[in-house]
């Protein structure tokens, strides 16, 4: 039974996304917090997204 549902390159790209999505939030919307983010990106993910661009762009969206 696996304890992570994310394999190790999901990880490595949600981690990427989870960055760039935090500076470019910083600019665009500074009143959203890190944790708001991390939230939303893994709500996305844990329904089945994982293209980075679309991950990204769907989470810069619900931050606008």
């Amino acid at each position: 039974m696996a304890l992570c549902p994310y394999s190790a390159d999901e990880l490595i790209d949600v981690q990427r996304v989870l960055e760039e999505i935090i500076a470019e939030a910083k600019h665009s919307s500074p009143g959203i917090d890190a944790e708001e983010i991390i939230e939303r990106l893994f709500d996305l993910a844990d329904h089945g997204e994982r293209d980075p661009d679309k991950l990204r762009a769907a989470v810069l969206r619900l931050a606008a």
